[in-house]
C-alpha cells in the first residue's frame, strides 16, 4: 500500500511539474532558415511574447463597427512606435469551439498557445518577429467578414474607404508614431493596391503578394474560360467563412472568427458564439433569435447581429454570374460599377503618382501570374523591389516536393519574413540597412538557385523560336517552315483531360486549397497533341513569359486551346513548366495597353485579346475557317537540363478545372459534348511555334 501511495504521490507531483512547466512555456524558439539568402541581423534571437494583444470596434464614419485585433510592443509604452496594418476578408483571428482539454495542452506545448484562439495573420513567427523588433500590428475584418458588422461586396470600392478610415485613427492612437505600413496577401495585397492609389498621408509603404493585375482575366476567366472550380470553391468558403460557420471538413477547414467583446464577463470568449442551429451548413445565422452553450442571453448580441447582416452580403458566385465580358457593368448596392473601379491595372496612375515604396511578392505557380505586370508597370516610378520563387497560392512556401526537386535551400517563407522585415526597418524606421541599394528584382530559377536583376524581364533574356514542324516535333530551324507543303497535324479533342495533380484533381489555378503536390504532365500528355524538341545538348534557361502562336481549325464552329510547356527528363518523366490559354472566340488582338484605357504603358509587352463583348467572335472556327492564336504562358525561371527535352502539349479540355465550350458542350456535361477535330497548320504561311525568353547558361 506504501508503494502505491508513494507511486501516487510521485505521479502528482510529476503532473503538477509538468503543468507548471507547460503553463509557463511559451512556445517554441523563433528560428529562421535562410539557405544562405537574405540574412539581416534583427532576425537573430527574437524574444518571444513581446507584445500585449488588445481589441477593439473602429467605429467608421458611417457607424459601421469593425473589429480589431491591436498587437502592441512593450516598448510602445515608453516610445511611439511605427504599425503594420492589414486588413482581411479572411477573419483576423479564429477560435475553436469544440476544442478538448488534451487539445489545448498540445497547442501549448506546439506553439505555446492554450487556445482555443489562434492569430490568422501574421503568422506566430511574423507575429513574435514584428513585435520584437519594435512594430506595432493591427489585424481588422473588412467590413462584412469576421466579427466586423456591416455587409460588402468582392472588391468594393467601400472597402478602400474603410481601409484610409483605419489608416487614420491608428495615426492618432497614442502609441503610433505616425507612420503606417501595410502587408498581406491575395485579397489582402489588392486592398493595399487601392488604399496606396489613393495616399493617405500616414500609409509610407505596402508589401502586397500573390496579388494580380486583372481581377477579370486572372480571378475568373483566364483566356476567357471560366474557372469552375476555383470560382465554386472560394465563392463557397469565403461565404461560410463570412457567415462564421464552423466546418472543419472543408478542404481549408473553416473557423468562426475570435469575437471582440466577451458580453457576459466569464473570460471565455468561445461561449460568445451561439449554438450551431444548421447542422448540414454548420450556420447560426438562420435562427431568429441566438442560443448559446451556457443558457445565458446576451443584452446587445454583437457577433450574432454583426454575423447576420453579412447575410447582405455580395458573394463572388453572383459576381462571376453578372459578369460575363470585361466590360460588362456590375451592380452594387444601387451603384453600376465596371472594371476600372475594382481591378489593380487602374490603381496603378494612382499608385505612381504616389511615390510609394513596394515591396512586391510572386509564384511562379500562383494563379495571379499577372504580378509580373504590376512590377513592369511601377518599376519606373515607385521605389519597388521585386521577388519570385516556385510557390503556389496555398501554402505560401516552396512546397516539399520541389524543394526536394530543385535542391532549394532555405524556407521561402522565412526569406520573405527577412525581406519584409528590412523593408519596413528602411521605410518606417529610417534604417539605413542597405535595402534600396539591393537588386530590384530577385527570381529563384528551377535548378540553379536565386538571381538578382536589374529589370524584370531581365535584359539579358532573349525570345528564341521553336517552329512546330513534321513528327510532332520542336524546331530552330527556321527552313522547316520554307518548304512549298503546307501540313497540318490533327488532333480529337479528348474532353476528359483534366489538369489535375493531386489526389483532388487541383491545379494551380484552385487557389481556394492547399496545392502539395508536384505537377506531372507523364499521364496527363497522353490526352493531348504533343511536340517535342530532340534530346538537348546544352541546358537552355528560360526567364519570364512564352509566347505561343498556333495556326489552327476544327471541324466545329468554336474550340477551347490549352498550352502546356514542360520538361522531359531522360527516363519520360513530364514536369509541367507553364501554361497559357484561350477560347478561340477571343483570337482578335488588341493593343496590351488598350487594358488600361491607354493610362499607361503596360510592361512587360504580352498579346492581350481584349475581352470586351465586341470583341468576341461567336463562331471563330464555323465552314473550316483557319484562324492565328497568338497568347502568352505564364512566366517561370526554368532550366531544362542537358539531355531533357522540351515540350509543347495541346488540349482541348481542363475538364472540371475549367467550363467547356458551350458551343462544343451546350449544357457543360463531359457526356453530351460533341466530337471535334482541332488541326494545328504549320508550313508556308501557316506558322505555329512557340516563342521561349532564353538566357544562355554555362
Amino acid at each position: 500500500m506504501k508503494f502505491l501511495k508513494y507511486l501516487l504521490i510521485s505521479i502528482l507531483l510529476l503532473a503538477s511539474i509538468g503543468f507548471i512547466w507547460l503553463w509557463q512555456y511559451p512556445g517554441p524558439a523563433i528560428t529562421f532558415d535562410l539557405g544562405g539568402e537574405f540574412e539581416y541581423a534583427s532576425l537573430q534571437n527574437i524574444p518571444l511574447n513581446q507584445y500585449e494583444k488588445q481589441k477593439t470596434f473602429v467605429s467608421l464614419t458611417d457607424e459601421t463597427k469593425i473589429a480589431a485585433n491591436i498587437f502592441l510592443p512593450t516598448n510602445s509604452k515608453t516610445e511611439k512606435v511605427p504599425t503594420i496594418f492589414i486588413f482581411t476578408p479572411y477573419n483576423r483571428s479564429m477560435i475553436v469551439p469544440d476544442m478538448k482539454w488534451w487539445e489545448r495542452a498540445l497547442s501549448k506545448a506546439y506553439l505555446g498557445n492554450w487556445g482555443p484562439v489562434y492569430a490568422f495573420l501574421p503568422s506566430r513567427k511574423a507575429l513574435q518577429t514584428l513585435t520584437a523588433n519594435g512594430y506595432a500590428i493591427v489585424v481588422a475584418d473588412m467590413r462584412g467578414t469576421g466579427a466586423s458588422a456591416g455587409y460588402t461586396a468582392p472588391m468594393s470600392p467601400q472597402l478602400k474607404e474603410d481601409g484610409i478610415e483605419i489608416i487614420n485613427w491608428i495615426a492618432k492612437q497614442d502609441w503610433s508614431d505616425g507612420k503606417v505600413g501595410m502587408h498581406g496577401p491575395s485579397y489582402l495585397g489588392w486592398i493595399q493596391l487601392a488604399i496606396a492609389s489613393e495616399k493617405p498621408n500616414a500609409l509610407k509603404c505596402i508589401n502586397p503578394s500573390i496579388m494580380g493585375m486583372d481581377i477579370y482575366m486572372e480571378a475568373q476567366k483566364q483566356g476567357g474560360i471560366l474557372m469552375t472550380k476555383w470560382s465554386e470553391n472560394f465563392n463557397k468558403q469565403l461565404r461560410l467563412m463570412n457567415l462564421n460557420a464552423f466546418a472543419k471538413e472543408e478542404m481549408l477547414p473553416i473557423y468562426p472568427a475570435e469575437p471582440v467583446i466577451d458580453e457576459d464577463g466569464d473570460g471565455d470568449f468561445s461561449d460568445e458564439i451561439p449554438l450551431y442551429t444548421n447542422t448540414a451548413g454548420n450556420l447560426f445565422v438562420d435562427a431568429a433569435t441566438p442560443k448559446y452553450a451556457d443558457g445565458n442571453q446576451r443584452t446587445n448580441n454583437y457577433y450574432f447581429n454583426h454575423t447576420k447582416e453579412h447575410l447582405e452580403d455580395i458573394w463572388t458566385g453572383e459576381v462571376i454570374k453578372n459578369w460575363p465580358y470585361r466590360d460588362s457593368k456590375m451592380d452594387f448596392y444601387g451603384d453600376t460599377l465596371s472594371i476600372e473601379d475594382t481591378t489593380p491595372a487602374f490603381y496603378v496612375p494612382g499608385i505612381k503618382a504616389s511615390k510609394i515604396p513596394i515591396l512586391l511578392s510572386g509564384g511562379w505557380f500562383d494563379g495571379f501570374e499577372g504580378i509580373t505586370k504590376l512590377y513592369g508597370s511601377l518599376k519606373d516610378s515607385n521605389p519597388i523591389h521585386f521577388i519570385m520563387a516556385h510557390r503556389f497560392h496555398i501554402p505560401g512556401t516552396v512546397t516539399p516536393p520541389y524543394t526536394k526537386l530543385f535542391n532549394y535551400q532555405g524556407a521561402f517563407e522565412d526569406q520573405s519574413l527577412s525581406l519584409q522585415l528590412q523593408f519596413f526597418d528602411h521605410y518606417l524606421k529610417g534604417i539605413n540597412n542597405g535595402f534600396d541599394q539591393q537588386a530590384p528584382v530577385n527570381l529563384y530559377t528551377a535548378f540553379k538557385g536565386w538571381e538578382s536583376y536589374q529589370n524584370y524581364p531581365p535584359d539579358i533574356a532573349n525570345y528564341q523560336t521553336y517552329y512546330f514542324d513534321e513528327n510532332q516535333t520542336l524546331t530552330t530551324d527556321s527552313s522547316a517552315i520554307n518548304t512549298s507543303a503546307i501540313n497540318k497535324d490533327s488532333y480529337a479533342i479528348d474532353f476528359s483531360h483534366a489538369s489535375g495533380y493531386d489526389a483532388e484533381g487541383d491545379n494551380r489555378w484552385n487557389m481556394a486549397t492547399t496545392m502539395d503536390s508536384m505537377m506531372l504532365r507523364t499521364e496527363l500528355d497522353k490526352k493531348c497533341l504533343v511536340y517535342n524538341t530532340q534530346a538537348l545538348e546544352n541546358p537552355i534557361q528560360i526567364t519570364g513569359n512564352p509566347i505561343v502562336e498556333l495556326s489552327i481549325s476544327a471541324d466545329q464552329a468554336d474550340a477551347d486551346i490549352y498550352v502546356y510547356l514542360s520538361d522531359v527528363d531522360e527516363n519520360g518523366k513530364v514536369y509541367y513548366v507553364a501554361e497559357g490559354q484561350l477560347r478561340a472566340g477571343w483570337h482578335r488582338l488588341v493593343p496590351d495597353d488598350e487594358q488600361v484605357n491607354y493610362l499607361y504603358d503596360v510592361q512587360p509587352d504580352l498579346p492581350w485579346h481584349g475581352f470586351d463583348k465586341g470583341g468576341y467572335d461567336d463562331n471563330p472556327l464555323a465552314n473550316n475557317k483557319q484562324i492565328k492564336l497568338r497568347f502568352d504562358l505564364t512566366p517561370n525561371s526554368w532550366i531544362f537540363r542537358k539531355g531533357h527535352q522540351i515540350r509543347i502539349s495541346i488540349a482541348g479540355a481542363d475538364y472540371t478545372n475549367f467550363e467547356f465550350n458551350p458551343t462544343l458542350c451546350p449544357d457543360n456535361e463531359l457526356d453530351n459534348c460533341r466530337a471535334t477535330n482541332l488541326f494545328i497548320h504549320r508550313g508556308v504561311g501557316q506558322v505555329s511555334k512557340i516563342e521561349l525568353p532564353v538566357k544562355t547558361t554555362k
